[in-house]
């Protein structure tokens, strides 16, 4: 983008916390500052004129719902927290060059029921919550001169969701201005339909919009590789008419293209200038990879032609503590310790995520999963339902019917240059197989995607139903699955090989698995003690799955305090959690073994629930004469187990099916506990837990060494005792203070049943011993200090600068 700053003072002051340069080819600018928000509700707030200066100030995104105070009168499918309506404005002025530009405003998400003015003119009405839209308002905006833009956000009827949707602007606002030639919004589609070692076919089908005259330019395309080289270009002449829309497709080769995979995700660019008589008019950047799929009935899902499973886990849009609104550090932060465990898959459950998740999923290396909605029109629930009192609100949109297809197409246009989205997902758990609502829905909604987007297959989450006879159900299954690409359904891995012997002529995926229990064939709860990864590795046609879930999230809570769900790998605040260590041994090709202590009998399940796992802890604190089940999880060969030095014996991987390696009835000695896992008769990790003493210390740790300005720190505190070792069978209250250039924008400790107020930055109390600070950086400062003390410890402080 080409930046020219040359205009007078006054007008540098003006536009300056616009950011906006006025010169620029194209600009696409952050809109998010010096927003003025009031929680209320009135007609006036519209108005160009009206009184807005005791409102409070914020720069966007936002979500006022966290910011509230948890309550059992709230609804617990909302984490407890309130909804309501409220109102957001922002006063601009664009210079005079902006005349006779084409200007846009674009909304990445408000949740919900968004509605919007500019200078007393409405502009338009989106309803849902989660898909990105835009507006043309050229028309509206005058130059040189005050604007007001008020936006109303109706997220009044609770609950309307089945889990924590946030309230407000929860994610960024864009203007974008050009020349009235230009290369629409999300306006190129990039494909590749042939690829082999020594050249790529590159398909780019550009949508070009003239907001003019008719007039002829040239269409020039250019595709620079990964390391920022031009290989490829392409030059047509177009002609277009006055104030018109129109499609144009070139063809380009890449000559030994780099394919993009999870191993390495290598990403290509194009540029597409728009020219008219030795002027550019346009300059449209789009990011893409390299890459084939196939999804063969027999072996599964190959990429660039190797065969890989999905190791995948289901995320909601929440970040805990900062409810709605998750910079990308965070997400950064929770996508880089699922990797490290091994996960390599991601289902958006059960809403389109930002685009800034789907660019971290293109650079880590991530398959995706794209999820359009949850409930198409359903009542979940029948009013003689023991659950009724908890799904009585329908968790449909009811304004879906009417607006699905420009949700579904708006959704498509933005992500669909992503190399990490490779299957499109119509909705979850709408209806059972074999219904006539689950068929007609899949038969439309499918259909319409697969016009769009014929590169990747389309799917639905299908809810799993009730327990039938075993042939019906398998029938009705792969005969609703006709309107879909893949056998999908969630937890419905028991019957895979029982659907792969009717031979339907596509490969399975498990859209939504428990982590710890499986199913019989003819029983849904049957609590067996069996990880349906089980079932995907022993099925050559079972393409993977996708766990629930892979972090804690807000809401979809039926008792108070119960703040959310506890089913992930990881917490709230990203700590590991004990089902995480079983999938990195499933997962990781690194040797490693862990150890878990249960709180009762190995094999008592009566508190794990459906989602659950027994009760365990990882921590050596028990009475002297206690007799302690045990278990290992590990994906070495064999494991020995010492208690203070002394060996109390060897398990083999390979006579554990279910690979949970359990110890039964150890004497309990403090000390040391230590599994050592053996390769080749050699040993090649280890894992100890040790008896703590009192808790007297704090540790400190920082996910980054320097401090950057507009930055996410994460800060990792742990009980320790004097010797530091980790105490994690006590907690404490801890209480923070941050000098410099920062300030502390969430607190959370993992535990789903803490109500503390998000609102409360100052203090928290630990669970197992731990507690995770997130601090933003800001520019007022060189150095930063967190300093962290709790009655009974030695207050500790850590310092980054610069």
């Amino acid at each position: 983008m080409i930046r020219i700053r040359n205009f007078q003072v006054l007008i540098l002051l003006m536009f300056a916390h616009l950011g906006i340069a006025q010169d620029s080819i194209r600009v696409k600018e952050s809109f998010n500052n010096d927003w003025l928000f009031m929680l209320g509700d009135s007609v006036d707030y519209a108005g160009h004129d009206f009184e807005d200066a005791n409102w409070r100030k914020l720069t966007l995104p936002h979500d006022w719902s966290i910011e509230g105070a948890f309550s059992a009168d709230n609804s617990g499918r909302n984490a407890f927290l309130p909804g309501g309506i409220a109102w957001y404005r922002k006063h601009f002025i664009l210079p005079n060059t902006y005349k006779g530009k084409h200007i846009e405003i674009q909304f990445d998400g408000v949740y919900k029921n968004a509605s919007i003015w500019i200078n007393n003119t409405p502009v338009g009405t989106h309803h849902d919550g989660y898909t990105s839209f835009y507006y043309d308002v050229t028309e509206l905006l005058k130059h040189g001169e005050s604007n007001t833009i008020a936006v109303r956000v109706d997220n009044s009827i609770q609950p309307n969701c089945r889990w924590y949707t946030g309230s407000g602007i929860h994610r960024n606002v864009w203007l974008t201005v050009t020349n009235n030639t230009h290369v629409a919004n999300w306006g190129t589609y990039i494909t590749s339909p042939q690829v082999s070692k020594n050249k790529a076919s590159i398909q780019i089908e550009t949508s070009l919009e003239n907001m003019d005259e008719g007039k002829t330019f040239q269409l020039e395309t250019v595709i620079y590789n990964p390391q920022g080289v031009e290989v490829s270009r392409s030059s047509s002449e177009i002609e277009m008419g006055r104030y018109c829309k129109k499609d144009f497709t070139q063809t380009l080769s890449v000559a030994v293209p780099q394919l993009w995979s999870v191993q390495n995700p290598v990403l290509y660019a194009a540029k597409s200038f728009i020219k008219q008589n030795g002027n550019v008019l346009d300059v449209y950047e789009s990011t893409f990879g390299i890459r084939t799929l196939v999804f063969d009935a027999e072996k599964g899902f190959f990429l660039n032609g190797e065969n890989i499973k999905m190791k995948g886990v289901c995320l909601h849009h929440d970040g805990g503590p900062l409810g709605a609104v998750v910079p990308d550090a965070v997400w950064e932060r929770r996508l880089q310790t699922l990797k490290d465990i091994g996960c390599n898959a991601i289902r958006t459950a059960h809403n389109p995520s930002s685009s800034e998740f789907l660019d971290l999923c293109d650079r880590m290396g991530f398959l995706v999963m794209n999820e359009f909605v949850d409930k198409w029109d359903k009542l979940y629930r029948k009013k003689s339902d023991p659950g009724f009192k908890f799904y009585n609100v329908p968790m449909a949109d009811p304004n879906f019917s009417l607006e699905w297809k420009s949700l579904f197409a708006e959704t498509i246009r933005r992500d669909r240059n992503h190399p990490s989205v490779i299957i499109w997902s119509v909705g979850n758990e709408n209806h059972s197989p074999g219904t006539l609502g689950q068929k007609n829905g899949l038969r439309n909604y499918a259909s319409f995607v697969r016009s769009m987007d014929p590169t990747r297959p389309v799917i639905s989450g299908m809810e799993r139903g009730k327990d039938l006879p075993v042939v019906q159900k398998v029938s009705d299954i792969i005969e609703t699955c006709t309107y879909m690409d893949l056998i999908a359904l969630n937890y419905g891995e028991q019957w895979c090989k029982l659907i792969d012997a009717q031979k339907p002529g596509k490969p399975y995926v498990s859209t939504e698995s428990y982590t710890y229990f499986n199913s019989e064939l003819e029983k849904r709860f049957a609590n067996i003690e069996r990880s349906p990864w089980i079932d995907v590795l022993e099925n050559n046609n079972n393409m993977g799955l996708f766990l629930w879930v892979g972090i804690d999230y807000l809401g979809e809570s039926r008792t108070f305090p119960k703040t959310g769900s506890n089913s992930g790998l990881l917490d709230m605040a990203g700590f590991r959690k004990n089902p995480s260590y079983l999938y990195e041994a499933f997962w990781s090709d690194k040797p490693m073994v862990h150890i878990k202590v249960y709180e009762g009998d190995a094999d008592d399940f009566s508190t794990s629930g459906r989602w659950g796992w027994p009760p365990m802890n990882e921590h050596w604190n028990y009475n002297e004469g206690d007799k302690l089940d045990v278990v290992n999880y590990t994906n070495c060969e064999s494991v020995n187990l010492y208690l203070n030095n002394k060996l109390i014996g060897n398990q083999k991987l390979a006579d554990i099916p279910n690979w949970i390696m359990k110890w039964r009835k150890l004497n309990y000695q403090s000390g040391t506990l230590k599994a050592v896992g053996i390769i080749d008769g050699k040993e090649v990790c280890e894992h100890t837990i040790k008896t703590a003493k009192e808790p007297q210390r704090i540790n400190i740790k920082l996910d980054k060494q320097k401090l950057v300005p507009d930055d996410i720190i994460h800060v990792e505190l742990q009980l320790t005792d004097k010797k530091g070792n980790a105490v994690r069978n006590s907690e404490k209250d801890l209480h923070f203070a941050v000098l410099g250039a920062g300030e502390i924008i969430g607190i959370h400790n993992g535990d789903v049943e803490c109500v503390e107020p998000n609102s409360n930055i100052s203090s928290r109390s630990t669970h197992l011993g731990r507690c995770l600070l997130i601090i933003k950086t800001n520019n007022n400062s060189n150095q930063l200090a967190v300093e962290v003390s709790g009655d009974g410890l030695k207050s500790n402080s850590i310092k980054i600068a610069k």
